[in-house]
């Protein structure tokens, strides 16, 4: 069963890439018709990437948040549902499709490329506070992933539609595509505040502490300000378009660098969560 598991992700890596190729094709030879073909890509790549997830929660007996190969495939399936509903919803936002999964396929190739060993959970993480906070922080990174790519998406509206014929003329209008930024941000920073406070309650039941600055609490709260601030610009001086779509870029560099520098540059209570 555990190969099984590994099999169906590897397939889900394939079926992801080819979505993120007719995507992109969509996108720079302006094939309208190829954008649904790619969505449905990522609908089928998703049930697989479904059935794996289950499988290695079978296997091994706890959810799929325990080490990079779990973590980051899990925040990929997350990433590719939040897609999938707004594509549904919003069906012009399908263009969105070529960042998505271009980042979604970054993220699930790292989690393959990194080791499926299956480990035992630890006794710290035995509590229902770790999954709260696992599963904001997982919304968090997919809210934040679209509302950036919908800023993006404003930024190449603003810059390069031309015409009623142009590809990027199908968007929403440009103020459309800052709000729907806004608000997918806004949620990301509510949603990231539950995760910081649900996480201290974690540490504290773990290690006697609600706070103990270890680099991984250290730039979630660096990253969570960030958004203030980026909030507390919009809603006070009036920043929006570009400036703003700029800035959630620039947030967004800080959010990840969270999930994924930290494992690399430093050690941390949560290195058994995100270490390889």
């Amino acid at each position: 069963m555990e190969q099984a598991e590994i099999f169906l992700h590897w397939v889900t890596v394939v079926i992801y890439a080819f979505s993120t190729v007719v995507f992109v094709y969509s996108w720079a030879f302006k094939k309208l018709n190829f954008e649904l073909k790619a969505t449905w890509l990522a609908g089928f790549g998703l049930l697989v990437h479904t059935a794996a997830l289950v499988l290695r929660w079978v296997v091994a007996g706890h959810g799929p948040y325990l080490r990079r190969y779990e973590v980051f495939s899990s925040n990929v399936w997350i990433l590719v549902v939040m897609f999938l509903l707004l594509q549904y919803w919003r069906p012009p936002l399908r263009i969105l499709g070529s960042v998505v999964m271009s980042a979604s396929l970054l993220m699930i190739g790292m989690a393959v490329m990194a080791s499926p060993e299956i480990r035992p959970l630890p006794d710290t993480f035995q509590t229902f506070w770790l999954f709260i906070h696992i599963f904001f922080a997982k919304i968090t990174y997919g809210a934040a992933i679209i509302g950036t790519g919908l800023g993006f998406l404003y930024i190449l509206r603003e810059r390069y539609s031309f015409g009623q014929n142009n590809f990027l003329s199908r968007l929403p209008r440009p103020g459309v595509l800052d709000d729907l930024s806004y608000s997918f941000i806004a949620f990301s920073f509510l949603v990231n505040g539950v995760m910081i406070a649900s996480g201290s309650i974690w540490a504290n039941k773990a290690w006697g502490s609600y706070w103990s600055w270890d680099p991984v609490e250290t730039w979630s709260l660096i990253a969570w300000i960030i958004y203030g601030i980026y909030l507390h610009l919009r809603k006070t001086y009036g920043w929006k378009g570009q400036r703003a779509a700029w800035f959630s870029i620039f947030a967004l560099v800080t959010l990840i660098f969270a999930l994924f520098g930290i494992g690399i540059f430093y050690n941390s209570s949560h290195s058994p969560y995100i270490s390889g």
